[in-house]
């Protein structure tokens, strides 16, 4: 969201008035159903507008959670759901990020750069306050933060006809630094906010002379310090008002006269030389998504037809005994072998990527014949694909239908087979990011993978994640051996081997996306989130897991 900002001179003073108007009292809701929002900005005198590349975030009355709303006119602030819904549009919030897809609407994540520009986001909630005359419904978004417009008087000082670089902004209060930046949550439904650990930062910079301010209140100290290219200045101004969220404020800094602080100069060599400047590596962006699903031989087309409307870029099936499931004409799939990896397939997006390189594999080691978990019937393994990806990104992909487990020998027999992958993984590892994904049939807290998988994989300069451990558990991996942490929705539990999670989201599954990256290599990927997707419940007895990652690739 571009931000308009209005520059207003304002005589020099001593201290700094902080006042608003705004309300963030919650307007009630009325029941409908809506493809569209009409978004209004509270006008806090920034000028903020919306722009075409706007998306928002929605969470209806159904439960429907961070549902993608693109801009479909920035003048008239209209924006249209990416799929459909089926609730009422209850809370919004503004950028939108693929990261709160499994968070509530009172939790979702933000951060506020250190280095702020004035592209920097607005963070905005929006709550809805009826519907027009099209239906549609009609929402009011306020602002989370602040908006503070530094206007700097060089008069008399220091910086006297010299052009302002930088300022750098902090806050203290009794000594303590106010942090103004960094990670946070904060709530759709009435804009609140906390900071998150050590992820905060007591000063920040702005290139220009805007800000997006938290919270600060009356008797703190505001330290503003401006630089040019041979000098700066510093100067000292006690708040006398609370700073207020969605408030805009426009504030001139009077510099105090000051010696000049010229930047130390290095001693010139015997022989004069043209530094060689360095050159900044050139890089690409961009995102995929890819799904570990299965689908317990259903043929059902509705599960073709979901996974063709969300797109996803490359997926396996597990269990899948009749071909390939219907209405996936978009996707190119590897060779078809139905008594190889128990029903195990990979397909591609043809609009997005292709696949090469197919090695398939059947496990050395297996236990358990009809009567003891049906192992045995059909021969379990991987397989391994070479993904080319949009900017000629390539990703090595192993997919895996592995052993169930039951008594000491089921679970000898998985410690088998993870190491066997994990081996072969080590051993062919080049350079490429590398994901491993599918029906492992382990937990974490059952399966000892440090033993039988990490150590195997890892090196130095080797990393190792699961989006699930990440972004559920705050990158903490579950105890082994311990109790199971099941989901909410999970059947035939027992309380003396499991704990059943609050919801479908923080529970661990069999199902699982494990992605590895080389710290020297050019490609690197990074998950954005982690998403059980509950919209395919009922059509297996697995739903699939949804990881949209971002690419990076240094040229």
């Amino acid at each position: 969201m571009k931000r308009n900002l209005i520059l207003a001179a304002i005589a020099a003073i001593a201290c700094i008035s902080f006042s608003t108007n705004c309300s963030n009292s919650k307007p009630e809701v009325e029941e409908t159903v809506s493809q569209k929002i009409t978004a209004t900005i509270t006008d806090n005198g920034s000028g903020a507008a919306w722009t075409s590349a706007d998306v928002i975030g929605v969470y209806t009355d159904a439960s429907e959670k961070n549902v993608r709303y693109t801009c479909s006119s920035a003048s008239a602030g209209t924006f249209t759901a990416a799929t459909e819904v089926s609730g009422a549009p209850q809370y919004a919030y503004y950028p939108y990020s693929t990261g709160n897809s499994s968070l509530n609407a009172t939790g979702l994540k933000g951060s506020l750069p250190q280095d702020q520009t004035a592209s920097a986001p607005d963070y905005r909630y929006g709550l809805q306050t009826g519907t027009d005359s099209n239906g549609d419904a009609t929402f009011q978004f306020h602002d989370i933060f602040a908006n503070v417009l530094f206007t700097v008087e060089t008069a008399g000082s220091v910086l006297e006809g010299q052009e302002i670089e930088s300022l750098a902004v902090k806050v203290t209060r009794n000594g303590v630094a106010v942090p103004l930046c960094g990670d946070f949550t904060f709530s759709a439904a009435d804009g609140s906010y906390t900071y998150e650990g050590q992820t905060t930062y007591g000063e920040l910079t702005t290139l220009g002379k805007a800000v997006i301010f938290p919270t600060v209140k009356a008797g703190d100290l505001l330290t503003v310090t401006a630089k040019s290219a041979s000098a700066e200045a510093t100067v000292e101004i006690t708040i006398d008002g609370d700073v207020e969220a969605g408030a805009y404020y426009p504030v001139s800094i009077q510099l105090p006269e000051g010696e000049v602080v010229e930047p130390e100069q290095p001693e010139e060599p015997e022989t004069p030389e043209e530094p060689e400047l360095p050159v900044e590596p050139e890089t690409i962006t961009g995102t995929f998504t890819c799904a570990t699903y299965n689908i317990k031989g259903s043929s059902d087309g509705t599960i073709g037809t979901m996974i063709t409307k969300d797109e996803w870029d490359f997926f396996n099936f597990s269990e899948c005994f009749s071909g390939y499931s219907k209405n996936l004409g978009t996707y190119a799939f590897g060779s078809k072998s139905k008594t190889l990896g128990d029903g195990l397939y990979f397909g591609a997006r043809k609009a997005t990527c292709s696949l090469s390189g197919e090695y398939i594999d059947t496990y050395d080691h297996e236990y358990g014949g009809i009567f003891a978990g049906a192992n045995t019937p059909v021969a379990k393994g991987f397989r391994y694909y070479l993904v080319t990806l949009p900017d000629g990104v390539q990703v090595d992909v192993y997919i895996t239908h592995m052993n169930t487990y039951d008594t000491q020998k089921h679970l000898d027999c998985q410690h088998k087979q993870l190491k066997e992958v994990a081996t072969w993984i080590a051993n062919h590892r080049n350079g490429r990011p590398v994901i491993f994904m599918g029906d492992t049939n382990c937990r974490y807290t059952r399966h000892d993978f440090e033993t039988y998988f990490w150590s195997i994989i890892r090196a130095e300069g080797i990393t190792i994640n699961d989006p699930w451990v990440d972004f559920m558990w705050n990158g903490v991996y579950p105890t082994y051996p311990s109790k199971s942490l099941m989901v909410s929705d999970a059947t035939g539990t027992n309380s003396e081997t499991d704990i059943i999670c609050p919801d479908t989201q923080s529970g661990e599954v069999v199902d699982k996306v494990i992605y590895i990256n080389d710290a020297n290599a050019d490609v690197q990927i990074k998950a954005n989130g982690y998403l059980r997707d509950m919209d395919y419940q009922g059509l297996s007895d697995h739903m699939p897991i949804v990881i949209e990652f971002t690419y990076t690739k240094t040229l």
